[in-house]
């Protein structure tokens, strides 16, 4: 599954090189956080201990490897990979759930603070699109069907 999402041959580059290592935030300040052996586990198969560890969740994403990266690669790709097979398996933090649910209820992951973007002088911001998110995901669920109803009548015949 994740040899899909990642490319493998860069991975490998990838492990010889740790240059995002020296620059990483998250590996210069969290005991523990190594892109390093992420990168290693990946290539031997073994990432379940990573699916279940904090660590994928504490990557970033400020892109400090990509632009370090002579690959143009970047670290980061793993760490998305990984927190992807990690959500689809339920395996993320409270938080994550929070923020999903808020976005599918208010179509925002927060509430802008009115009163200091008036302060600001910023404008109200814009209305959420939740009614454009919903549309979206109605249109979405119609064509699961309707390719589920395909396959189910095709293997019928």
């Amino acid at each position: 599954m994740l040899d899909a999402q990642l490319n493998i041959k860069l991975l490998e580059m990838c492990s010889r090189c740790g240059a995002c290592y020296s620059i990483c935030p998250s590996s210069l300040n969290l005991p523990g956080y190594d892109p390093r052996a992420v990168i290693k586990d990946i290539l031997k198969g073994d990432i379940d201990k990573w699916l279940a560890s904090k660590s994928i969740w504490q990557c970033l994403e400020c892109h400090y490897c990509l632009e370090m990266c002579f690959q143009h690669y970047g670290f980061e790709n793993a760490m998305t990979a990984l927190r992807t097979i990690a959500a689809k398996r339920g395996l993320h933090p409270p938080q994550v759930k929070r923020g999903w649910d808020m976005f599918v209820k208010t179509g925002r992951l927060g509430e802008p603070v009115l009163p200091a973007r008036k302060k600001l002088g910023l404008p109200d911001p814009p209305k959420s699109g939740m009614e454009e998110f919903k549309k979206l995901c109605a249109l979405l669920r119609t064509a699961k069907e309707k390719h589920a109803h395909k396959g189910h009548k095709a293997h019928n015949e």
